[in-house]
């Protein structure tokens, strides 16, 4: 709705603009001559400018790294210096009369201060030698304190430790250079720079040390981090790429420490590779290219002219540069002129505009209420539509009851059988007894009365299947425990005559739901089960576990077979719709998938299932575990 309310105004700024530009441009005609002179002295300026901002980047670069050593011994000085007022101030207040500790004491509490004593980001940290070259504090490597040291010596022979004994002895302080692993895995030997001072209290020296690549590194991050931020002109920023064509420093934040030699321009040219390439070859100097993006204006492709010049000690090549268009700034005067005999055309368009945004408004309001009588004409099919899928979704609901009734039919047959041979038996009896007159009352009348107790029996089961294929939903309060004995009365002659033994674990919970529902599930899962065990070789015990509880205001209803369980190729396709692999055998794959339905949609409930493994009477056994939860309230 907004793009046909707002899509003609845009249109009408859009072809303003396009006029404006066009009129613009017949003008700048007049004007060539004045521009060609004004670009000469702007380049000429421009490129003294960038290349000074280079120079400066250079010098900035070049001194840092030469005065690094210094910098570095001076911080390392300065942490041992402060480690060594810390064991001071420790050992003057605990030797003071009121509280006098032993030296012991004294020195492992100095300890306990400098090893907390991390710095570098966990590189840097303070040890303690004695005289004897023996380590007394190593926060970072404790398998090494109380090890000896005196004749260690380096891969290159140095033995770094007698210069401490040395400044023990002659009570003094010293900076140390060596080379040594940063760990236990390097393979190669780094640089590295120490400072001991003599502790007197107790005759040993306090120290620390770094290695100078490390610490190039970290000046390294500094020094990018302060270009990053440097900001000149306007537009003005450094640029810095390594000789790998990651890129260390631009206006663009999300282009730093990313690679860019495959990076294109939108006539498809490298411009960083041209940029690398022109470096290595000629060291320094100005490159003219079309550049990826403009800063202030977010353009691509712009032209570019840039001065660069490599650092090659760390091997970064650093470089600034200015855009074309930039030029427009200083042929702003020279189009005062124009600007006045444009006003009229720019006051002509200011009007068309206003008409066509007034005309194109009208007609977006009108689009948008033909559209409204659209969606609105939607919206009842649409609701006319969700009406029939419900009646169809309670219609598959009756439907996968009837799915079953030749079963219960059957089940209707074999609970028959037995009162009606009871009664045919006692009206055998009446017949013979009116026919020769042999019996006695008391057999007549017990002939009499299971005759009657036969008839209220078929009466039962009738009812009982009768109720089960109402279709009428009705919320109600009932026990989940006479619910199972509904739906034992239905299926019991199928598990008996199929010798499967039904363990009921059935706790007398009170449900407020609707029961028939409930029913069908069961009956469902129950046949689906009886379906698989009857499988099994005939010797096989057939177990079907039923375990209902409690848990956080819902009921759990677990129901475990011992079938072997269901292939995992089709564990997730169960409750699919029309899914079954009984097909050979008339199978229609809607009951399983009607219970999931019934579970969650009508019942709000949740039904899944899984393989499990269980034990019964000593016996392992694997088989499908259907688990039900389902709101008590």
């Amino acid at each position: 709705m907004n793009i046909i309310k707002y899509g003609p105004l845009f249109f009408v700024l859009f072809l303003s603009i396009s006029i404006t530009i066009i009129l613009i441009n017949e003008k700048n005609n007049f004007f060539n001559n004045e521009i060609k002179e004004l670009e000469k002295n702007y380049l000429k300026q421009n490129e003294e400018r960038i290349k000074e901002e280079v120079n400066k980047i250079y010098k900035y670069i070049k001194i840092k790294k030469e005065s690094s050593e210094n910098l570095l011994k001076q911080r390392i000085k300065n942490r041992v210096y402060e480690a060594h007022q810390i064991a001071t101030n420790i050992y003057l207040n605990e030797s003071q009369e009121d509280h006098i500790h032993s030296k012991e004491h004294i020195f492992k509490t100095i300890k306990h201060a400098l090893e907390g004593m991390i710095y570098n980001n966990g590189r840097g940290y303070i040890f303690i030698d004695n005289e004897k070259g023996t380590n007394l504090l190593q926060p970072l490597h404790k398998e090494i304190e109380g090890k000896n040291f005196y004749k260690y010596k380096n891969t290159k022979g140095y033995e770094f430790v007698n210069n401490i004994i040395r400044t023990i002895k002659n009570k003094t302080e010293t900076f140390d250079s060596y080379y040594w692993y940063k760990n236990a895995k390097d393979k190669k030997v780094y640089k590295k720079i120490s400072f001991y001072k003599y502790f007197e209290p107790f005759n040993v020296a306090i120290g620390t040390g770094e290695y100078i690549e490390d610490f190039e590194e970290e000046l390294k991050k500094d020094i990018l981090k302060f270009i990053q931020s440097i900001r000149y002109s306007k537009n003005g920023y450094i640029f810095m790429l390594d000789l790998k064509g990651n890129i260390l420093s631009h206006y663009e934040k999300t282009f730093l420490y990313k690679n860019g030699l495959n990076k294109k321009n939108k006539d498809g040219v490298y411009t960083i590779k041209n940029i690398l390439n022109f470096a290595k070859k000629y060291k320094e100097g100005f490159i003219n290219y079309k550049s990826t993006i403009k800063p202030s204006l977010n353009l691509t492709s712009t032209n570019k002219i840039s001065y660069i010049k490599t650092f090659e000690d760390w091997g970064w090549v650093i470089g600034t540069g200015f855009y074309f268009d930039d030029l427009n700034k200083n042929i702003e005067e020279a189009k005062k002129d124009l600007i006045a005999s444009n006003n009229n055309i720019i006051k002509k368009i200011i009007i068309v505009s206003l008409l066509l945004t007034i005309i194109f408004i009208i007609i977006s309001f009108y689009i948008s209420k033909l559209i409204s009588k659209m969606f609105i004409t939607y919206e009842n099919d649409l609701i006319k539509q969700t009406n029939n899928l419900i009646e169809k979704e309670n219609l598959l609901v009756q439907q996968s009851k009837m799915a079953t009734m030749g079963e219960m039919i059957n089940n209707i047959a074999h609970q028959w059988k037995q009162p009606l041979s009871l009664i045919s038996t006692s009206n055998g009896l009446l017949e013979l007894n009116q026919k020769y007159n042999n019996f006695s009352q008391k057999e007549i009348e017990e002939a009499i009365e299971a005759i009657n107790l036969s008839v209220k029996n078929l009466s039962h089961t009738i009812d009982d299947f009768r109720n089960f294929f109402n279709p009428e939903k009705e919320l109600k309060s009932f026990s989940i425990r006479k619910s199972f004995e509904k739906t034992f009365k239905l299926i019991k002659s199928e598990f008996n005559n199929n010798n499967i033994q039904i363990i009921q674990n059935i706790e007398d919970i009170e449900l407020y739901s609707y029961e028939n529902e409930l029913l069908q599930v069961l009956i469902n899962i129950l046949k689906n089960a009886k379906e698989e065990l009857i499988k099994l070789e005939k010797d096989k015990k057939r177990v079907l576990l039923i375990n209902t509880k409690k848990e956080n205001n819902y009921l759990i209803i677990e129901i475990q077979d011992n079938a072997n369980g269901i292939n995992e190729k089709y564990i997730n396709k169960v409750f699919d719709n029309h899914f079954t692999t009984k097909k050979d055998k008339g199978g229609s794959g809607i009951g399983l998938y009607m219970s999931k339905q019934i579970i969650e949609k009508s019942i709000k409930g949740k039904i899944t299932v899984k393989n499990n493994y269980f034990s019964f009477e000593n016996h392992n056994y694997k088989g499908a575990c259907f688990i039900i939860s389902l709101p008590i309230k």
